[in-house]
């Protein structure tokens, strides 16, 4: 019997890789294939070496047709058919069976990024030209999980982060400053972008088999006018 082992990787049909906005799928595959072969005859079991006898055929091989001449030769007993027998013998036949069989085990891990975070400073409300400070917390990520039984491992690390306001200002960095030249009512989302690692079995890190974007929370920004002051002149 042959025995023979493969490993794959997937998420649902063990392809390389999956992922979706937030996650990051691996998979394992082990497939045994066995062979076995046997023997089969036509007439039953294969028959023992036979000893020689004297046949007689006609020219044209034939023991039913007659022709002018006819040929004598010593051949293996049950080898053909010779004038004079009754009845044909059966001829025996052999051949060979390769049986396969297959059977698997399929596995999967599948890894979830956290959510980045943003918040900024004063935090509530910003005076027109006044800088506020805007800043996220990536939040890298490494799960450890098992597939067929050994160690796998999924991560999850920020590459770049980019800063995009309601008044259409764009900026990267996972820190920055920021003023507004109107009053009203503004946003802010810091969008992370994720390099996504894997191995497993044992195996060495797979690096950049993904990227991941990420949008974190929005942050509102109220930003008004100075408060007036009262000049007192004596």
């Amino acid at each position: 019997m042959l025995i023979e082992l493969s490993i794959l990787f997937a998420a649902s049909s063990c392809q390389p890789h999956s992922s979706t906005a937030d996650s990051f799928t691996i998979c394992a595959e082990k497939v045994e294939r066995s062979s076995s072969q046997t023997s089969a005859s036509t007439t039953g079991e294969v028959p023992e070496a036979k000893p020689m006898r004297l046949c007689s055929y006609y020219l044209n091989n034939s023991i039913d047709s007659p022709t002018e001449g006819v040929i004598t030769a010593w051949v293996p007993v049950g080898a053909r058919s010779c004038i004079g027998d009754a009845l044909p013998e059966s001829e025996v036949a052999s051949k060979t069976i390769v049986v396969e069989s297959f059977s698997g085990l399929r596995d999967s891990l599948t890894s979830f990024s956290n959510r980045p975070f943003a918040s900024w400073v004063s935090g509530d409300e910003l005076e027109i030209f006044e800088f506020g400070q805007f800043s996220v917390e990536v939040n890298n990520r490494t799960t450890t999980g098992h597939l067929l039984g050994q160690t796998a491992q999924i991560r999850f690390t920020a590459n770049s982060t980019s800063w995009h306001f309601s008044d259409s200002f764009i900026r990267s960095g996972r820190s920055v400053s920021k003023s507004f030249e109107t009053v009203g009512s503004f946003f802010a989302v810091a969008k992370v972008t994720y390099r996504v690692d894997y191995r497993m079995l044992g195996r060495n890190w797979v690096t950049n088999a993904a990227t991941v974007s990420l949008s974190s929370n929005q942050l509102e920004i109220e930003v008004t006018e100075p408060p007036r002051r009262t000049l007192l002149i004596l």
